[in-house]
């Protein structure tokens, strides 16, 4: 099943840059993101906090930047306590362009629109919370699996205590919207967290949204 699933995930990652092919060829922009536009009346606009809640937080890779050192992986596993043997939170990914060049993609969880994992799940133990990040409570799982059966990318993978997965690192201690710490690791500016409308502000709109029917909050360019 793992494999399966494995090569679902591949062929979606694998199909977004196929399509975005033309981006990889003339490379990666490294723009800033967009700053905030000053509001006319700060007294009608919601509070930078409650922004942030309703926001969709995701990930953007610059393909071209990513040398896959593993340092994302790292952070990922010290951070996220992930014991010796188990598989980690974050993986790095080789694929073979349209050119037939070689090229590293770092995925973790999704964050989708509307996840999968979250509508099969008995125990109520997933959730998609503030900022659409999905996370589960692990005092809640039952380890019934049927979010790995239903997630289209294989993320949901188990420890001895219960389903583990991606959470922005929220749970680390990490402020809703501040930078995992698989993103600060990254020091060829590879990988970027934020919401969706500032990455692909950050890229002047060339990034591509992975495509799946779950809606993914993944952008890659």
């Amino acid at each position: 099943m793992g494999k399966e699933k494995l090569v679902t995930r591949r062929s979606v990652v694998g199909g977004a840059l196929a399509v975005g092919a033309s981006a990889l060829t003339l490379g990666c922009l490294d723009a800033p993101r967009a700053p905030a536009q000053a509001a006319e009346e700060p007294a009608e606009q919601p509070a930078a906090d409650e922004a942030v809640k309703k926001a969709q937080f995701g990930f953007l890779l610059k393909v071209k930047n990513c040398v896959d050192c593993g340092e994302c992986v790292k952070a990922c596993r010290l951070w996220s306590r992930t014991p010796d043997g188990a598989e980690a939170r974050r993986t790095v990914a080789s694929y073979i362009t349209p050119a037939g060049r070689e090229v590293f993609v770092s995925t973790s969880c999704m964050h989708c629109a509307v996840p999968a994992c979250v509508s099969v799940c008995p125990a109520g133990a997933i959730k998609k919370g503030d900022g659409g990040v999905v996370a589960v409570d692990k005092d809640r799982c039952i380890g019934c699996k049927y979010c790995f059966q239903a997630c289209p990318y294989g993320v949901p993978h188990y420890t001895a205590s219960g389903m583990d997965k991606c959470d922005c690192c929220v749970g680390n201690g990490v402020a809703l919207g501040d930078e995992p710490h698989c993103v600060k690791a990254c020091k060829v500016g590879a990988l970027q967290y934020g919401t969706l409308e500032e990455l692909m502000a950050s890229t002047k709109g060339k990034a591509r949204r992975i495509n799946g029917t779950t809606g993914p909050s993944y952008l890659l360019v």
